[in-house]
């Protein structure tokens, strides 16, 4: 029993802090869960006064959306604990693990209450710091089965208890969750409600491609791509509205972030809308080897459109029309990742530089025909690329890429090794991988178009508007093959593309309440 009012009914888990338990109240027979502080923890002062304040911040804060705490106390033994709603779900890191990436329609509408809990949070002066899928809960409400409640304000700041907070952090500590931290919580610095805007741009990321924007081996190097790199939101269900707003969000200078959570809910809900389209900018990054140029502008601009034509806010295909041509060739963005931990300066560098010049194949002219239509002077054809070659046993991934009205090569941008051909309804092999692969679609009379693909889950769709060549057409080198008794030698119909259904494994699931 605790305080003589909550009768102690099961064990729900445990986590980094302590345990939690399902109770009820002896009166009104209604059950809360109640969070313990482990008697390990119970002897210091440190882990007794951040324990209060988790349960100081969530209180003051009057919002659906957060979890409500009503209660606290100690145990018989001389543990702290507290009494919040009891809620039934799974968090977010539990929904990415199983679904995967989610539609935009979907992701909007929680990211949204997400949004909503935090902004109810600043205006109390209260800065979470640790905004994660995991601190965010799932549950049913009423016909709403994503509604969010967000959890563990254990290590949030609060502007009214600036000497506690001094007490219980210092200048140059590293609080948080790397794959979660603004540039500002990785270097140790002070921060602001900036940095809850900067993990939930990482969140909505999450959401809609599966996986956070940087991982890494070791902590540090987490960090120091979060502080240098400019996240890659070329992903089917990213627009270039909604990949604007996550390249917003985190922005590596607070100040050119989103300024309030309220100038992010607008964003959000203007998507689709015809609103003005939210703006970034290339950034000037300090680094110890030299400035730095974090180009957000070009991730904008490099956002492909993975589906029909284009996509609605819904992250679903518009109706078919006649194809406009697309620019001709992919914007190449420099992407610069420095690692500066444990005595050892780097730089990444990803389609930084053009790519050394390579001479064009000699132009060859188009076939004369006779009165008949029969081909005449036709030249001997030349032997196709070599295969791409991928280890046995390593790991593929198969992406479709469709070029309407002509069918191309695929060849790899380093050596032009071919992987096959546009318009497969299977796709082409690519090794699975999380780094940019580069790829020159090639067709006769048509202009080469490189585009980047980042391999990393299976099933993947691009179409590509190739160009007509202005000058010389290139030509593609195939064996020639001549058509079968009764056919036309002309095009088939294609088939359309599928639709992305590639989904990522996060690991390990987290318990809700494990802190």
């Amino acid at each position: 029993m605790l305080l003589d009012r909550y009768k102690v009914i099961g064990h729900l888990g445990d986590g980094g802090m302590g345990s939690v338990y399902l109770v009820e109240h002896t009166t009104i027979l209604k059950k809360f869960a109640a969070k313990v502080l482990s008697p390990a923890l119970s002897t210091r002062q440190d882990f007794i006064d951040r324990f209060l304040r988790e349960a100081r911040a969530a209180s003051v804060i009057s919002h659906p959306n957060v979890v409500e705490i009503t209660d606290f106390g100690k145990t018989p033994g001389g543990e702290p604990f507290f009494i919040m709603e009891y809620l039934q779900g799974e968090d977010l890191s539990e929904t990415i693990a199983d679904e995967g990436p989610m539609r935009w329609s979907r992701v909007s509408a929680m990211i949204l209450q997400i949004c909503g809990a935090l902004e109810a949070a600043h205006e109390q002066g209260i800065v979470h710091r640790d905004m994660k899928p995991g601190n965010c809960l799932r549950v049913k409400s009423g016909n709403n089965k994503d509604f969010i409640k967000v959890l563990d304000f254990g290590i949030a700041k609060v502007q009214s208890l600036e000497a506690e907070e001094r007490s219980l952090t210092q200048t140059g500590t590293v609080i948080g969750t790397p794959e979660y931290m603004s540039p500002e919580q990785g270097w140790g610095h002070p921060v602001d409600h900036r940095s809850d805007i900067y993990a939930v741009g990482v969140i909505l990321y999450e959401l809609l491609t599966g996986h956070v924007p940087f991982t890494g081996e070791t902590m540090m190097e987490v960090l120091n791509r979060h502080i240098y790199e400019v996240p890659n939101v070329d992903h089917p269900h990213i627009s270039q509205e909604v990949g604007a707003i996550i390249l917003k969000a985190m922005q590596k200078d607070r100040e050119l972030r989103f300024q309030s959570m309220s100038e992010m809910i607008a964003a959000i809900e203007g998507v689709g809308t015809g609103a003005e389209p939210v703006k970034v900018v290339d950034e000037e990054i300090k680094a110890p080897w030299g400035p730095v140029t974090a180009r957000y502008t070009t991730a904008v601009t490099q956002i492909t459109i993975s589906s029909e034509r284009d996509v609605t806010a819904e992250g679903v295909p518009l109706p078919s029309e006649e194809p406009a041509p697309k620019r001709s060739g992919a914007v190449i963005g420099l992407v610069l990742a420095g690692l500066v931990g444990v005595g050892v300066i780097g730089l990444v560098l990803v389609g930084g530089d053009d790519p050394p010049p390579k001479t064009d194949p000699t132009p060859v002219a188009a076939p004369a025909e006779d009165d008949d239509g029969d081909e005449a002077g036709e030249p001997e054809p030349e032997p196709e690329p070599p295969p791409v070659v991928i280890e046995p046993g390593a790991k593929t991934v198969q992406v479709m890429i469709s070029t309407p009205g002509v069918d191309a090569q695929i060849l790899d941008a380093r050596d032009e090794a071919i992987y096959g051909k546009t318009n497969a309804p299977e796709g082409v092999p690519i090794r699975q991988g999380e780094e940019v692969v580069k790829l020159i679609l090639r067709a006769d009379g048509y202009e080469d178009l490189e585009i980047p693909v980042v391999p990393d889950v299976d099933g993947k769709v691009f179409e590509k508007t190739l160009v007509k060549s202005k000058s010389a057409k290139k030509k593609v080198v195939t064996k020639k093959k001549k058509p079968e008794s009764g056919e036309t030698g002309g095009d088939k119909p294609k088939p359309d593309p599928k639709e992305d259904s590639g989904g990522a494994n996060l690991g390990e699931i987290k318990n809700p309440f494990a802190k």
